[in-house]
């Protein structure tokens, strides 16, 4: 399997991406956590937790103002020329307008396909992700069966769900 695709990413692309990484999307289960929390805190608690309700939120804020769009921000000159990647069967090439990078698959230990992009994450947590639209609908056929084949998700005990 050879297969090259070009693209051009767009800043709200880049931001669902940013937004929808496992990073961030943990940041945001913790900030509704500790919102819940605070809320029932309120109602049962007789001396309530007023800063769990107030932290929740921020908590939200500071991923998405923050951590999205300051990605985003920076990452400017990055979407300003077209990406190419290839994926071949030993290994994943990325070419930007500003680095170019070729990692083998054995560095990475899954892949998550989640909101039209694949998240390719290696043993050091490391995220990269693959837009879906790149590819046409043979392409992602293949590439598709590649990664279910090559790099199944990982079952995660109930007790870990961010490891």
């Amino acid at each position: 399997m050879d297969i090259t695709a070009t693209f051009r990413l767009t800043e709200a692309d880049f931001r669902k991406a940013i937004r929808n990484s496992p990073a961030v999307r943990g940041l945001s289960v913790f900030g509704v956590l500790f919102f819940l929390l605070g809320l029932l805190t309120l109602v049962v608690d007789a001396e309530p937790r007023i800063w769990l309700v107030i932290f929740g939120p921020a908590i939200l804020a500071f991923g998405e103002l923050v951590v999205v769009r300051q990605a985003a921000r920076k990452s400017a000159p990055l979407l300003a020329e077209p990406w190419t990647v290839r994926i071949t069967e030993h290994n994943y090439a990325l070419s930007t307008a500003v680095s170019q990078a070729e990692v083998a698959w054995s560095a990475y230990r899954q892949v998550t396909a989640r909101s039209g992009f694949w998240y390719l994450q290696q043993a050091n947590k490391a995220v990269s992700f693959i837009p879906q639209h790149a590819f046409d609908e043979a392409q992602l056929a293949q590439v598709s069966a590649f990664f279910a084949d090559r790099l199944p998700p990982l079952k995660r005990p109930w007790y870990l769900p961010f490891a």
